[in-house]
């Protein structure tokens, strides 16, 4: 079968340097294996997506050289009807809030699993087993889906949630591998029990290095020191981003397309990244 990867940016948010590390990985691997690269803006969450984040990550993937084959639809041009439809037997209507879930541990227990609630968030029924799955950087991997809680697919508001849009999205698009950061390796396990629900095979799965700042906190668009844009106005350039990446990768060159034939999805660190409090290009 072909290899199809996909880029997914949320558009909530600017790029920043995890974003790019995840990124390039997803296209590195796409291309060292021939395959298509594909890409989707995730704005379906319309409270929070922005019209002018989607402009800037356009400007931001396109200074970065992560060239793409297709761009499909975004998620506020699709109709997740009849995805929501196919799984019927599997959902259930759920009351309670987000304080009251805090309250008892942080995960749904599955309070409203059987209270048949008409109203309320629509979650999805997990079955109460330990997923087996095979990361190509990490290795095989077990996980109880169970222990994540039964996942929102439809807000109370009626929005569809990332849960049930990216596994749809991913099987419309023909997606047949997903690159993303190891924040969610355990996760995977829920998302396999989506796929199959829907009877799709599910994707391979690569999960990178997640990049950390000193204090431990992982990069997130809520910290503008590591968006690209803001590396771009400080005078960095695509080969200084690059060439700190593919780095830590043990990849060579400072521009991805020096790196496609060396690309091994094993190669590089496994854990957490340090990201320097200066960004510097590295001295050759």
């Amino acid at each position: 079968m072909p290899v199809v990867g996909r880029l997914a940016p949320t558009t909530s948010g600017h790029l920043h340097l995890g974003n790019a590390m995840a990124f390039g990985m997803a296209w590195l691997s796409t291309r060292s294996a021939g395959g298509r690269l594909l890409l989707r803006f995730e704005d379906v969450d319309r409270q929070r997506a922005r019209p002018e984040i989607e402009t800037s990550q356009r400007v931001d993937l396109d200074w970065l050289g992560l060239t793409v084959d297709e761009e499909r639809p975004p998620q506020c041009e699709r109709d997740y009807t009849p995805w929501l439809a196919a799984l019927s037997d599997r959902t259930y209507r759920c009351t309670c809030t987000r304080s009251q879930i805090r309250r008892t541990g942080g995960a749904y227990t599955g309070t409203c699993r059987d209270a048949g609630h008409a109203e309320g968030a629509l979650r999805f029924r997990l079955q109460d087993q330990v997923e087996t799955y095979y990361d190509r950087r990490f290795g095989s991997q077990r996980a109880r889906a169970l222990d994540f809680g039964d996942p929102v697919l439809q807000r109370r508001d009626g929005v569809v949630t990332y849960n049930l849009a990216v596994v749809a999205d991913d099987i419309a698009d023909g997606v047949t591998e997903v690159v993303r950061g190891a924040d969610l390796l355990g996760y995977t396990a829920v998302q396999i029990q989506l796929w199959e629900a829907f009877g799709a095979t599910p994707p391979t799965w690569l999960h990178g290095p997640l990049l950390r700042h000193r204090d431990g906190r992982k990069l997130s668009k809520s910290h503008g020191s590591t968006e690209i844009r803001s590396l771009r106005a400080a005078g960095h350039t695509p080969q200084h981003i690059w060439q700190l990446l593919l780095s830590w990768l043990d990849l060579p060159g400072d521009a991805l397309d020096q790196a496609v034939s060396s690309f091994s999805p094993t190669a590089g660190r496994l854990g957490p990244i340090e990201v320097p409090a200066q960004l510097a290009p590295i001295e050759t």
